[in-house]
């Protein structure tokens, strides 16, 4: 199996490869509302955020590759058993295609298959479960388009 160290440090190279294709979006953002009214572009706070998140994972990986270990993990497995890293593989596939779904389709429909797509692919069988986060999921669009007035497509 991927040990910790290993896991954390490919991780986290994702996670900046992720923050720079995600800003370099948000440089296509344009001034709107708020941003206009301070004089800050629109792409001022998710760039500050991106780059956040990116300095705290490469702040991860130097601490991974030059210390070994972070929090007392030295040594230990990311999966405990095959099982495990399959369901650990088929969320992270979830993602991507509710990610493609929602860029090709619409938002609506990537809401719906997130949550019980997810549940499958970590092997969940409680029908209670896929019943309260379709409910849930609902309630999120509710609350997004009827109280807030947010148009989700």
């Amino acid at each position: 199996m991927l040990t910790q160290r290993a896991a954390n440090i490919v991780f986290a190279f994702l996670t900046v490869a992720a923050c720079a294709f995600f800003a370099a979006l948000a440089r296509k953002f344009e001034f709107t509302g708020f941003a206009e009214s301070t004089g800050l572009t629109a792409k001022f706070f998710p760039q500050l955020i991106l780059g956040f998140a990116a300095l705290c994972a490469v702040i991860v990986a130097a601490m991974y590759a030059f210390r070994g270990s972070a929090g007392g993990d030295d040594g230990q497995m990311v999966f405990a058993d095959a099982g495990d890293a399959r369901r650990g593989i088929l969320t992270l596939a979830v993602a991507v295609l509710c990610y493609a779904v929602w860029v090709n389709v619409g938002f609506v429909l990537m809401a719906a298959l997130m949550g019980p797509l997810s549940l499958l692919a970590m092997g969940v069988r409680s029908a209670r479960i896929y019943v309260a986060v379709l409910v849930l999921a609902a309630f999120v669009y509710g609350v997004f388009t009827q109280l807030l007035g947010v148009q989700l497509t």
